[in-house]
């Protein structure tokens, strides 16, 4: 750790460092300096093999919001004594951004109220974006939207898989390609090209630490990329709305119709009347497809093997896809009952 503290401050012997234990990806340091705390990340390479991408992309945003006098909190890349966004030791790459204070996050949604000061606070987040030029911020993990190579690897895993676990996934694999035709109707459309949060999860929110009803910054930066703005409604959607835990298979009372509409509510606050009339349609539609498209990632890696989501038990990823599935039926159903755009 020594060496990769040199890059960033003259005097390592004044640095206190604390290991940081949410977030399962990068590993995370709280740093203090002369009094200034800061977070420092060792980035994961093998999920994203391209650093400098993620490192460029926050830094387009966190200038664009800056110049825009964008009111909430904003990452900012703390550049090493070279002046790189990134540092390189021990063939490791690291990365420091600025600490913001006095701010607590939730790993799951406590209330309609705070669901709809999530969805508005990355609707004002969007709202400060779209004159972004999109065409500078690139793919951190490349495919990671494209959602027909996830109907293409899902169509792999499922020529590719074992007797055994073909038997056992039979009413999925038949949901599955029963609604492939969504996918289909979902790729016709023309929505246009914005920059896109793309895991924007309760737990990627920082609030007030005195006042947990209000919402200060938007965080984890790192899947930020250019597609459609809507997978951010329907990722929203399928975290919050959902009320089970993401491998429960149990199809009782798993859908929030409340949280579902405080998150359309919220999403829409800043961004009604600047969304075009193809976005605005299909909120619902693409929600839809974005727990659909989940599905179809937990079932892939089932039948797989369970080779990419990291599983404590033999059919965590099979319950997680009923658990999708599940959703997805609540989610069609509420849509026929409130007539609602129906799927």
């Amino acid at each position: 750790m020594e060496k990769i503290l040199k890059h960033y401050f003259e005097n390592i012997d004044q640095v206190s460092i604390n290991p940081i234990s949410s977030g399962w990806i990068n590993s995370t340091y709280e740093v203090e300096y002369e009094g200034k705390k800061y977070i420092l990340q060792k980035i994961n390479t093998h999920v994203f093999p391209q650093p400098e991408v993620i490192s460029n992309n926050i830094d387009i945003i966190s200038r664009h919001l800056k110049a825009k006098n964008y009111q909430n909190s904003v990452i900012e890349i703390v550049k090493d004594l070279q002046g790189n966004l990134l540092a390189k030791e021990d063939r490791e790459t690291w990365r420091m951004t600025s600490f913001i204070p006095n701010s607590i996050c939730f790993e799951k949604v406590e209330s309609a109220e705070q669901a709809y000061e999530a969805a508005k606070t990355i609707s004002e987040f969007h709202s400060y974006l779209l004159d972004v030029n999109v065409d500078e911020i690139h793919p951190s993990i490349v495919g990671f939207l494209d959602y027909h190579k996830r109907v293409n690897d899902f169509k792999n895993a499922l020529k590719n898989a074992s007797t055994e676990r073909l038997e056992e996934t039979k009413e999925e694999v038949a949901y599955i390609l029963d609604n492939l035709y969504q996918v289909e109707k979902y790729l016709e459309i023309d929505f246009p090209k914005r920059v896109v949060h793309a895991d924007a999860k309760i737990s990627n929110f920082l609030f007030n630490n005195d006042n947990h009803s209000q919402a200060i910054a938007v965080i984890d930066w790192d899947t930020i990329m250019p597609g459609n703005i809507l997978c951010d409604f329907g990722d929203m959607i399928r975290t919050y709305a959902n009320l089970k835990a993401e491998d429960d298979p149990n199809g009782e009372n798993g859908f929030s119709a409340d949280y579902y509409l405080a998150v359309k509510k919220g999403f829409q606050e800043h961004l009604k009347n600047v969304l075009t009339p193809v976005e605005l349609d299909n909120m619902d539609f693409v929600a839809y497809i974005v727990i659909y498209i989940q599905a179809v990632r937990f079932l892939a890696d089932y039948l797989e093997n369970d080779i990419y989501y990291s599983i404590s038990y033999p059919k965590q990823n099979l319950n997680r896809t009923i658990n999708q599935i599940n959703l997805l039926k609540a989610l069609t159903k509420f849509h026929e009952e409130n007539s609602v755009r129906k799927i």
